[in-house]
């Protein structure tokens, strides 16, 4: 499989939909500090597309851009902890400027607007890059005639498709974080776009592969409680790895499956776990604020969602020399390579606890794969991936 951070890429805004033809880690010319960013989120929380957007902010300054970081909400109004969102917005300000539009949850089009319209009247921005298709009418509407870059984050889609004709009216150019979302585009718009793979922030990376699990085997989960995550699928699992431990290996001890993400079902969940008697073997642990600690004091990365993007949880990860298990599903087939880097399985817990077991019981295989992990890992760095947003937005300037 093809490493994306690896793959060839366009940074200028040409008009056509072909992939890159330059290489992901090429240096590229820095434009001077007069570009100022603005990137717009829904909120400010510790999903993947906001943990990329954190990142990327802080690494913009060393690149010669000036960077605002835009919610739409303050976290509260869409369910998410004030206490993350206060964590994140001092560590954005250390490198720039936060600064929340204070909607409602409905995220209104006109209120949004006349939000926005006020913010621009501080400081025109050169390129505004939403990370939120949600944003879209509201820049339209507010007056704004600058670039518009959208990053859509998911493998699949949440309205219908024939809005990417209102959205071409309003983005300059797109930016793919994975083979499948240049798929979407390619099949939906007429704008061109940029394949650039997300990253990990360089915190999360090991010096060394792993050699040995400890036991009991520590696996861990890391996001939001969600349908999409799928943590139903996660506690099959255990009670399906539970029932082939103590028949295959009865003396071993049981592994622990720990989840760091809260949620509105944080508590269903854990009274799932309670009906399947796996209080001694899952753990939920609620947001969590040390997820490169917790990577370190792991084993494996467990991922049980139904579709994902490019998990960004999954490449810190690898750059932590975690092996990966991860369901057979659109975002995790580009990354996960089955016995290089990790193992995959259909969203099915005796097929998922099989991985585990069998990574379990094969001599060998789990130092293998910590090395392929770690070298995956590498392959995506902040760095690289702040470079090339840098090289295009000044593409997009005039």
């Amino acid at each position: 499989m093809t490493s994306l951070a690896c793959l060839p890429d366009d940074a200028a805004a040409d008009a056509t939909h072909d992939e890159p033809h330059d290489r992901n880690d090429r240096e590229s010319p820095t434009p001077g500090p007069s570009l100022k960013v603005w990137s717009i989120l829904n909120s400010l929380t510790t999903g993947g597309a906001e943990m990329l957007v954190s990142n990327l902010h802080a690494n913009f300054t060393a690149h010669g851009a000036g960077s605002t970081v835009v919610a739409l909400c303050d976290a509260a109004a869409l369910g998410n902890s004030p206490q993350t969102e206060a964590r994140l917005a001092r560590d954005i300000a250390a490198t720039g400027s936060f600064v929340s539009l204070g909607l409602d949850g409905r995220r209104g089009m006109f209120a949004g607007a006349r939000a926005l319209r006020r913010l621009l009247r501080a400081g025109r921005p050169d390129v505004i890059h939403a990370h939120t298709a949600r944003a879209l009418p509201m820049i339209a509407v507010s007056g704004y005639r600058g670039a518009v870059v959208l990053t859509h984050h998911n493998s699949r889609l949440s309205f219908s498709p024939r809005l990417f004709r209102v959205f071409d009216q309003v983005v300059t150019h797109y930016v793919a974080i994975s083979h499948e979302v240049a798929a979407i585009y390619r099949q939906h718009s007429r704008r061109p776009f940029t394949l650039i793979a997300n990253a990990p922030a360089a915190t999360f990376a090991a010096a060394a592969p792993r050699q040995a699990m400890a036991s009991p085997l520590r696996i861990l989960s890391v996001g939001a409680i969600s349908d999409q995550k799928n943590y139903p699928l996660l506690v099959e699992t255990a009670h399906m790895l539970r029932g082939h431990l103590r028949q295959r290996m009865p003396n071993r001890p049981l592994p622990r499956f720990r989840i760091a993400g809260g949620g509105g079902d944080l508590e269903a969940m854990r009274a799932l776990v309670l009906r399947h008697g796996l209080e001694g073997m899952v753990d939920f642990l609620g947001e969590r604020h040390d997820v490169p600690a917790l990577l370190a004091d792991s084993d494996v990365f467990l991922n049980t969602s139904r579709y994902e993007g490019m998990s960004v949880a999954i490449l810190e990860a690898f750059a932590s020399a975690l092996p990966v298990i991860a369901t057979d599903v659109p975002g995790n087939r580009d990354l996960v390579e089955p016995y290089r880097n990790g193992l995959v399985a259909p969203e099915r817990g005796h097929q998922l606890a099989g991985a585990i077991a069998r990574l379990l019981e094969t001599p060998g295989l789990y130092e293998r794969l910590s090395q392929g992990a770690l070298a995956t890992g590498r392959d995506y760095t902040i760095e690289a991936a702040t470079a090339r947003h840098v090289a295009l937005y000044a593409a997009l300037l005039p």
